[in-house]
């Protein structure tokens, strides 16, 4: 098994700095050592949420040519053709496999994650979304973060 330390008790200088862009705009900093495999550092990721149903989940990096490349669960992290610009390694923790139905989904921190994946990529033009939808969209996203509406004379 490989071996995993938080960038503040780093004390091998063997690894690779990696930032982890979470799905609720939290960055985690790891140092990841030569061994670690990909599905540890998953299930490590998938930790920070107490995410029980992680096989919907990846990790996937941008190369130097800007394509989106997933992480092999079973090779070696550091093995993978990272981008050759000095500096931390940058993953982005996503939705990897969709489910036909919501409902098929068993635990509600799943339900959210997938949630926020659909918000991020409607925003940055990942998903197009017909003009006539994009308002009702709207209006859930800002029930998501404000609550219902009341309206105060």
């Amino acid at each position: 098994a490989g071996y995993i330390y938080t960038a503040e008790s780093a004390t091998m200088t063997d690894g690779k700095l990696c930032q982890v862009q979470l799905l609720d705009d939290r960055k985690l900093e790891l140092l990841v050592q030569p061994k670690l495999l990909s599905y540890e550092l998953l299930d490590l990721v998938s930790s920070h949420f107490n995410l029980k149903e992680k096989e919907f989940f990846g990790l996937a990096f941008f190369d130097d040519n800007g394509q989106c490349k997933w992480l092999q669960m079973d090779r070696r992290v550091l093995e993978h053709d990272f981008s050759k610009k000095p500096g931390a390694i940058s993953l982005n923790f996503l939705v990897r496999f969709y489910v036909e139905n919501i409902t098929q989904l068993k635990d509600i921190i799943t339900v959210e994650l997938f949630y926020l994946n659909a918000k991020s990529a409607i925003y940055n033009g990942v998903i197009e979304v017909e003009t006539e939808n994009v308002f009702r969209l709207a209006a859930n996203a800002l029930q998501e973060a404000k609550g219902d509406y009341t309206r105060f004379l």
